[in-house]
């Protein structure tokens, strides 16, 4: 108890140097035995595998659902449609529709423009 009160009064007259002087000094004797951590120590050995249960018995079936409604025949609509090149019913696209190899071994190809004609 002493030698807290001297603490005290060096750390009043000579503010922190002097704390920290008197805590220097008297380290030993005003430390307490350690108390317990709380901290959890290391893992152990894995333990052996436990025995495998068994199978349960099957449960009872339910009782069965309400029948779905019937369907429908599908609804067939027929749209004529044709390849062409006027009248068309949307945009039209360049196709090759002839090749010819000239004398000079070079390629000729002829394109036609296509679409879809209703």
């Amino acid at each position: 108890m002493g030698k807290m009160v001297v603490t005290c009064v060096l750390a009043l007259v000579f503010g922190f140097v002097g704390a920290f002087g008197a805590v220097a000094t008297f380290q030993g004797s005003l430390q307490g035995a350690q108390g317990e951590t709380g901290l959890t120590g290391a893992p152990g050995p894995t333990g052996p595998a436990g025995q495998d249960g068994a199978d349960g018995l099957d449960g009872k079936d339910g009782k069965d659902g309400k029948a779905g409604k019937t369907g429908k025949a599908a609804k067939v609509q027929v749209k004529p449609v044709d390849l062409g090149s006027t009248g068309c019913s949307g945009r039209s696209v360049q196709v090759i529709t002839d090749v010819t190899v000239t004398a000079g071994q070079k390629l000729r190809l002829t394109k036609k423009n296509v679409c879809v004609v209703k």
